[in-house]
């Protein structure tokens, strides 16, 4: 399991492209307690910036590399921007930001349906959803469009710059990361299913809880990460609401 303070994270959508650059990719996304709760309640979508760590073999390459992947992923609805590179790791550290958003789905009779509702056009978006099996919970998940970022990764690896750069066998560390935040006046209690909540707490029916003005990570294992890979969608925890 990741620990609960793992630093960084990654989001699907920019790894797909930017993991052809380097070996370790790592995003964290912040999340508010208030965003989950007005995204179920109203359905009005609110948008979410993620920020993506990558290993690079200089800075220069990170530049080249890094305009690269955006010319390439970058859209007005998934908008991916460079913030800097810089010397770092065994070469040099780039730091990413990539926008997407939180939006609500019902789910779907089958991992098409709602992959195609909750996505549309986009590569990636974080949802809330009912719980599958209680009603007093309201889970939160990541959902990727798997063929569009092969695609995406098709095209990254026939640059030659890319071919030059550290990635060489696909051998690539990812991390999958949500930052919590309690923006409300009341505990923020969480059922954690397949993610790490600090060494302390078993992964299966692990229970989180955030004090009012509070912030914890979650964290996807590697069997998690798996199934995302697979699936195109996961659950990162489910909040009681009851």
């Amino acid at each position: 399991m990741i620990t609960r303070r793992s630093l960084l994270a990654m989001l699907a959508s920019g790894t797909a492209a930017l993991a052809l650059a380097g070996c370790q990719i790592d995003t964290r996304t912040p999340i508010r307690v208030s965003e989950i709760l007005s995204v179920a309640q109203s359905g009005t979508p609110v948008p979410v910036s993620s920020a993506i760590t990558a290993q690079f073999v200089t800075p220069e390459w990170c530049k080249v590399e890094g305009t690269l992947a955006i010319e390439t992923i970058s859209s007005p609805e998934l908008p991916l921007q460079l913030d800097s590179c810089a010397k770092g790791g065994p070469g040099a550290i780039g730091q990413f930001q990539l926008g997407t958003s939180l939006v609500r789905t019902d789910g779907g009779p089958d991992d098409a349906t709602i992959l195609t509702n909750v996505l549309g056009t986009d590569r990636a978006r974080f949802a809330v959803f009912p719980h599958g099996k209680h009603k007093h919970l309201l889970s939160v998940g990541l959902f990727i469009n798997v063929p569009q970022l092969a695609a995406d990764k098709a095209k990254l690896v026939a640059m030659p710059v890319y071919k030059r750069g550290l990635y060489k066998k696909g051998e690539v560390n990812y991390s999958f990361t949500l930052e919590i935040i309690n923006d409300t006046d009341k505990p923020a209690r969480f059922y954690l299913s397949d993610v790490s909540a600090g060494g302390d707490l078993p992964a299966d029916e692990a229970i989180l809880t955030i004090p009012p003005a509070g912030s914890d990570t979650v964290t996807l294992d590697a069997a998690t990460q798996a199934r995302l890979a697979a699936d195109g969608w996961v659950n990162f925890m489910s909040m009681i609401t009851k």
